[in-house]
């Protein structure tokens, strides 16, 4: 099964959203509050094979009950129990990639069907069948939705490691004709064991279940077997329950119960299952995460995986292709592709895929100097960046520039903060002509040169002092000699004797570019702690002015 379209109104944070969601894989990511998880929650409900689903006010958009919930999902490479004309046959509809919905499918059109959740004030929920040519639907029973096989990976998974109804082994293994008998006298004597030989059915259920288990990394203690859960006893089929030994999965850590799940659902998924996992790497850690999205990348074949990630590894991991990016402003939630082009953006710049605001800094240095200033106007009672949602990254060197307009492409508001001693290309005209907001720092200076021309003078040996013990006193102090033309002897001297000069000042910002005293993002982060103490001071220069220019765009509302 696939899904080609997607509609929600009013339901929870989203009040519109229209999204054809095309392709095997999809991840959607974004700043948080723009309804990634609330998406995945109304596609597992309007195609939930479950019976009994509770709604309360809360589930509508601003708690309006006024305006119904509806939620219409249209999906193709049905089963064919579906197609029959005593079932929905007669309300298939097709999809073209190009055209979309035709109400009567075209020779070369996916058959679909249209399914709708409607929830009113009442808080009842009804599914039905919809298309144009019956507009008032057909109801459609939880028992054919489960035909559909939509699976959800979240918090809670531990159901899934039972043969009960509509779980995961009970998908995988099929139900055993004399189960509910062998249950009800289980029942009556709960002392008594339910041993792998009772139930060889089910022992190949987790047989399997082990070995697809060992495909993403888990490793059994002892091995998966059938076995009586006690605490389960009295919730029918589901004390059938999937053991590690003699101990129940459901006692396993997150990240083991999440993959095992994932691995159950993922060969569901393998029939035609769509698979719909919210937090992709919640519990797990980085290695475990990465062979978690490989198995899940597009594959040949029928099914779908949609999931959510705020995840930086998971990014990075995925093809481009396979990004969403979302977005909500007052209920309006967008979903926009990412394009294949975009590669090597995704993976040098994961991270900012997943703020509001994004500085593109030309290196590791400003990263730091951004860090630093960070801490800086939260003491000084301002927000926080991970408040507004404001990412700094670097973007070595000459690919700065245009990874800014490229990031400007997916929608998110960008700062460029980068050197001037250079010519960068796309150039700064170019980037403000793309809305991009573009510091530089005056007089074709490096953000080292511009710290050492504006800092008072005792700053600025402090930094000096710093430089000398980061990378080693005699290397900084060569590149300095280097540096002083005509009297390379100073740089050998105490510092501290040091007179204040231009033709010093400029000669310590030149050594600290051309030998990177400050190209990691710790020691930048170290100097611009130096230079927040005493920026106050410095109020005329360019440096404190791109600086009050940085906090006036991440305060701006856009």
């Amino acid at each position: 099964m696939r899904i080609h379209h997607l509609k929600i109104e009013n339901f929870r944070g989203i009040r519109h959203l229209d999204w054809k969601p095309e392709g095997s894989v999809i991840c959607l990511i974004g700043p948080g509050d723009s309804t990634k998880t609330t998406v995945i929650e109304a596609i597992d409900l309007v195609l939930s094979p479950r019976w009994e689903i509770g709604f309360d006010d809360s589930d509508f958009y601003a708690g309006d009950t006024d305006s119904s919930i509806v939620i219409t999902a249209t999906v193709g490479e049905l089963p064919d129990a579906l197609l029959a004309d005593n079932k929905f046959g007669l309300d298939i509809r097709g999809w073209s990639g190009t055209q979309g919905i035709h109400d009567e499918p075209e020779d070369e059109d996916d058959k679909v069907l249209t399914i709708e959740l409607t929830v009113d004030s009442s808080l009842e929920p009804e599914w039905t069948v919809i298309n144009d040519r019956n507009p008032d639907g057909r109801r459609i029973s939880h028992r054919d939705r489960q035909l559909l096989g939509v699976l959800k990976l979240g918090q809670y998974v531990d159901r899934h490691f039972t043969w009960g109804s509509g779980t995961d082994l009970l998908r995988l293994t099929g139900e055993p004709a004399d189960l509910r008998g062998l249950l009800a006298e289980a029942g009556r004597a709960a002392r008594a064991a339910i041993t792998p030989e009772n139930v060889p059915l089910l022992e190949a259920g987790a047989t399997k279940a082990e070995r697809l288990a060992g495909d993403f990394g888990v490793v059994p203690k002892e091995r998966y077997q059938p076995g009586l859960d006690i605490q389960r006893v009295n919730i029918g089929q589901g004390v059938i329950a999937l053991h590690d030994g003699n101990v129940p999965l459901r006692r396993a850590g997150m990240g083991t119960k999440r993959l095992l799940a994932l691995a159950l659902q993922r060969e569901a998924a393998r029939d035609g299952g769509i698979v719909l996992v919210d937090e992709a790497e919640n519990g797990l850690e980085p290695h475990r995460v990465r062979a978690l999205v490989r198995k899940l990348r597009p594959e040949e074949g029928r099914g779908q995986v949609i999931m959510t990630s705020h995840s930086p590894v998971v990014i990075g991991e995925l093809p481009a292709s396979c990004l969403r990016i979302m977005r909500s402003n007052v209920g309006e939630t967008t979903v926009s592709d990412v394009s294949a082009s975009m590669q090597d953006i995704v993976r040098a710049a994961s991270e900012a895929l997943l703020g509001r605001k994004v500085i593109v800094c030309e290196g590791k240095t400003e990263v730091g100097f951004c860090r630093a200033f960070d801490r800086f106007w939260t003491n000084a009672g301002k927000e926080a960046f991970a408040y507004m949602g404001v990412v700094p990254v670097a973007c070595e060197g000459s690919t700065a520039s245009s990874r800014a307009v490229a990031i400007r492409k997916l929608g998110y508001s960008v700062c460029y903060l980068g050197d001037s001693d250079r010519e960068i290309t796309p150039t700064a005209e170019t980037m403000r002509a793309a809305g991009i907001k573009v510091l530089v720092w005056a007089d074709r200076l490096s953000i080292e040169g511009r710290v050492a021309v504006d800092l008072p003078w005792q700053e600025l040996l402090e930094i000096v002092s710093l430089a000398f013990a980061e990378p080693g006193e005699e290397s900084a102090r060569a590149s300095l000699a280097h540096q002083l033309g005509e009297h390379p002897d100073l740089a050998h001297s105490d510092f501290r004797s040091w007179h204040d000069s231009p033709e010093l000042r400029n000669a310590i910002g030149r050594a600290a570019k051309e030998k990177g005293w400050f190209k990691r993002i710790g020691s930048g982060e170290k100097m611009g702690d130096i230079v927040c103490r005493c920026i106050q001071t410095i109020p005329a220069t360019d440096l404190a002015r791109n600086m009050e220019e940085l906090r006036l765009w991440i305060d701006a509302n856009d």
